[in-house]
């Protein structure tokens, strides 16, 4: 890859939830202040990368065990243009991984979904030497009046299709997911948390898909 010239800063979440409502496929984003990082051509914001607590505290657990949960975080959105170089979105993960680390020291792994519903199969996060840990599940979502897709757990309570259909929101069914995780510790930390892992890491599943 040529040398990118762009920049990579910390910004709101208003701003991070704004740009991916109008260009990420799930047209949504969590409000939780977790960070969010922007890359920037000049001042022109061209991408976003989104880290939050994930949804489900089974997740989190599920990595290092319950007693480590507050250890695992979630690279929730990521979108860049399709204006940039090839290697770009590897590039800005792997350096937004690091900001992350620099501001919370406590987080050891990040956690990340490829849906498969979509045809992505989490191609760029094997480029970024992602663990592969399986597939999840099959799940139903909803979709709002606004076409954003609606996790069924929402603010720690799970939603009902009665509820659902209150708000106006209508259920989709989804396919697996990819899941892949990272450890984002130095050295000794790294060393520490492979040992702890609790999920079956498992070769990359080589499949037509972004």
């Amino acid at each position: 890859m040529k040398k990118i010239d762009y920049i990579i800063k910390r910004i709101p979440c208003a701003m991070a939830k704004k740009y991916i409502i109008e260009h990420h496929y799930s047209h949504g984003c969590h409000n939780a202040p977790s960070p969010t990082y922007g890359l920037f051509d000049n001042n022109n914001l061209i991408g976003v990368l989104a880290f939050a607590t994930p949804c489900s505290e089974n997740v989190r657990a599920s990595i290092f065990g319950a007693d480590y949960k507050d250890t695992v975080i979630e690279l929730h959105r990521l979108h860049i243009k399709d204006i940039t170089p090839k290697n770009t979105e590897s590039w800005f993960i792997s350096r937004c991984f690091k900001k992350l680390k620099q501001e919370r020291p406590e987080q050891q792994a990040v956690v990340s979904f490829a849906d498969s519903t979509m045809n992505h199969t989490g191609i760029v996060y094997q480029a970024t030497n992602g663990l592969f840990y399986g597939m999840s599940a099959k799940s139903t979502f909803y979709e709002d009046k606004n076409g954003r897709l609606r996790h069924p757990r929402q603010n720690g309570k799970n939603i009902t299709v009665e509820e659902a259909n209150k708000l106006g929101w209508s259920p989709v069914k989804r396919k697996s997911k990819y899941r892949y995780l990272w450890l984002i510790g130095n050295k000794r930390e790294k060393h520490k948390y492979k040992k702890l892992l609790k999920v079956n890491i498992q070769p990359y599943k080589k499949e037509g898909g972004e």
